[in-house]
Formats: structure tokens, sequence, C-alpha cells
């Protein structure tokens, strides 16, 4: 029956249907099979407690504090600031953009987010400047991936929620590999600069320079006091979405950008968002309730025993599953539908749950820049006309070989990920 149930989910998906409301039609229509008229009776009930978590709260908050950013332009300022410091290196646009991805990274949370604002600000300016269009592509597309990885994250808040692990260690976790890819990031895009003979522009003055980075200063203050609040224990994580979103807001009015149509759009965007979120929350959890009454976890756990299967064997399986999983579903999605199934075999397997967020997290990575579901790759080539997004995954590939490294790293060197975390009070 458990085939019964993917296959079902696998026919709604190719036939068209999104991706929530297939899951919660297949679960749904399983759920009915199992349970009989039961079924509607504990339908409100499992909506409610899908979205019935403290930690939740704070998705909307860190998508209000990246629309506003957006929308206030801050994010522009923080890239002109970084531009103005590094353009004039050879292949300068390019090291700027991978630092802005970083930075803006450290913001907004979300890896969408980060190709779209990067994608905006960037592209023109590195496309006019005769950078190779697929390098540019992949640069943006790639870079934006790192929203994800680099605290504070969305998709950590999720895993936090749905473990019940400290998403304050979580974000922690996250530093370090963050870091090392996007030194990975800047490696490739010297290198690939130097071979191209790509020289970088006119050197900006020092007053230039103090103007742009007193401009950006409190923007680029945002992630520090997000993050350093957390490392110090000053507030929660998800404290910290609320005190990033008023500080965004609070600068955004003091700086004179929060027009009417501004915040009309900023909660309009942040309104929309959440809700396919949630949306989506709401059914994969369904599906899973469903997956978990056709015992497919006990299953699981009972076979990894019986077959004796290390947990290194165990983590490549599972990478290599996220993989085939990222090519038709998005991160949330796959979130939902997988880790209520694995983590109980890590807890039997004394897997430590915050080095395998890191590890999912890079796998989530893949999933944002693979078609043809990788909703990095329909940002980056929608704010280009005349870009496909066929040509801005050939532009990823050489990203990905780079994201492979950092997750064999991660995966060989566990303390990459889960030294940090233990300072955390």
């Amino acid at each position: 029956m458990t085939a019964a149930l993917f296959l079902l989910f696998g026919l709604l998906l190719v036939a068209g249907m999104p991706v929530a409301f297939a899951l919660a039609a297949s679960g749904f229509s399983f759920l009915l099979i199992l349970n009989g008229s039961g079924a509607l009776a504990a339908l409100p009930t499992i909506a409610y407690d899908s979205l019935n978590s403290f930690t939740f709260t704070a998705i909307p908050l860190y998508i209000l504090m990246a629309n506003v950013l957006i929308q206030s332009e801050i994010g522009r300022d923080l890239y002109r600031m970084i531009q103005d410091w590094v353009g004039h290196w050879p292949g300068g646009l390019a090291i700027a953009t991978v630092l802005f991805c970083a930075g803006f990274s450290a913001i907004s949370g979300s890896s969408v987010a980060t190709a779209a604002t990067v994608g905006m600000l960037s592209i023109p300016e590195m496309l006019r400047a005769g950078y190779d269009r697929r390098f540019v592509f992949g640069l943006v597309a790639a870079g934006g991936t790192l929203g994800i990885l680099i605290p504070p994250s969305l998709f950590m808040i999720l895993y936090a929620a749905l473990t019940d692990e400290s998403a304050g260690k979580l974000f922690i976790a996250g530093v370090v590999p963050g870091l090392l890819l996007t030194v990975l990031f800047l490696a490739y895009a010297v290198f690939f600069s130097w071979r191209r003979g790509y020289r970088g522009g006119e050197r900006a003055s020092w007053q230039r320079r103090f103007t742009s980075t007193r401009r950006a200063l409190w923007g680029a203050s945002l992630p520090v006091i997000v993050v350093g609040g957390i490392y110090t224990g000053a507030f929660t994580a998800t404290e910290a979405a609320a005190v990033g979103a008023l500080l965004s807001l609070v600068l955004a009015a003091l700086l004179g950008r929060l027009t009417g149509p501004a915040i009309r759009q900023i909660l309009l965007d942040t309104v929309k968002t959440t809700s396919m979120i949630f949306l989506i929350i709401v059914a994969a959890i369904l599906f899973g309730h469903v997956v978990t009454l056709l015992k497919l976890p006990q299953v699981m756990i009972t076979a990894l025993a019986v077959s004796g299967v290390g947990p290194l064997t165990f983590i490549l399986a599972v990478c290599m599953i996220f993989l085939f999983l990222g090519d038709f579903l998005e991160v949330v999605s796959i979130t939902l539908i997988t880790l209520p199934i694995i983590y109980p075999v890590l807890k039997t397997m004394q897997i430590d749950p915050i080095w395998f967020a890191v590890i999912m997290t890079i796998m989530m990575e893949f999933a944002l820049i693979t078609p043809p579901v990788g909703l990095n790759l329909f940002v980056i080539s929608g704010l280009q006309p005349g870009t496909t997004w066929e040509e801005v995954f050939r532009g990823t590939l050489p990203f990905m070989i780079l994201m492979a490294i950092a997750l064999a790293l991660v995966i060989a060197f566990p303390p990459l990920s889960t030294w940090l975390p233990r300072y955390v009070r």
C-alpha cells in the first residue's frame, strides 16, 4: 500500500498538480482508505497540529525581514559597498557577487530571496562588463543557495520544528560550512576570471568607499545582531526573527524608504510566501501521517538493523535519495516528507542530528539548482530576458562540483559542523 501511495503522489505531480495539493490529495485519499469516515474528523486536528509550533512563527518574520530589505533597497546599498571595496580587483565583480550572496544570506535566511536580490543587482553589471553569461547565471544561482546554510536559515528553523533540536545550535552549525562553501566559490570565481582575463573596474576613491560603507553600515549590522544575539544567549532563534524584522522595519523607516506602495508590496509578498510554505507544511505532514500509519519508519529501522548498515553508508544512501527527490520536489516538501521518517533512524544509529542537519542542508542546496523544479534556476532565468533555465543550469555545474567537495569535507570531518555549536548555551 505504501508503494501505491507514492505512485498516486507521483502521478498527480506528473499531471501538473501543485506539490501541496498533490500531497494533500494522495495523503487524504489513503487516510480515507485506512480510517474510513474518521479521516474527516482527523483532518482538522492534523492541520492544526501541523502549524501549532512556536518555532514556526519565525518563518513569516524572516520572510518579512527579507522583503523589507528588498523593497527598501538596503540590499542594494550592501552590494554597492562591497563593489566599491573589491570591484577594482581582477574579477572584482564576481568576487563582490559571491561576498554579497554570503552577506545577504546572513540577513534573509532564504535562498530564493538571496538569488533574486543579488541577481537583480549583479547580473546586469557583470554582463555589461563582458563576463560569460553561463558563468554569471551559475554564480548567482549557486551563490543564492548559501541562503539556507549561512544563519539565519529558514530551512534550519523547519528542521528544528520537526525534530525539537535547538534552532540556535543548528544556526551556529552552519557557520563554518557556510564560510567554507563561500571560500570555494570565491576561489573558483577568481580562477575563472583570471583565466578569462576579466579585469577589475575603476578603483573607487576612499571618500566613495567610506560613503557607501556608512550607507550600508546599518544593514550590515543586522546579521551581527541576529546571530550574535543567538550565540550570546540574548534571545532564542525564534525571538531573533522578531528582532531582525523589527530592526529592518525601523531602519527602512529611518532611511525614509517605507512608502505606502512599498509597505503594501512587502506585506503582500510576505503573505503570499508564508501561505505557500504553510500550505505545503500542512499537506506534507498529512502525507507523513499516512506514511507513519503504514509503518514505513518502523520497516526502515528494522531493515537497517537486520542489514547491519553502518552510519556512513546510511548517510550516503540518504544523500542519494535527497539528490533524486530534488529533481521533482522543492525543499520544504522534501524535508516534510522525509525527515519524520529519517530522524528516528538517526537516533537509533546514534548519528548526531546537528551534523546531519548540515549535510541535509547542503543536499537541499542541490535541490534548488537541479531541474526541473530548482527554484533558483527559474528565479535567475526570469531576471534576464531571453534566458532559459537550461542555460542557467549549465552555468551551475562547476559550482555543483564545489558543493560536492564541501559536502564530502563535512561528512569526512564532522567537527566542521559540530565544533562551534558545543559552545552555544
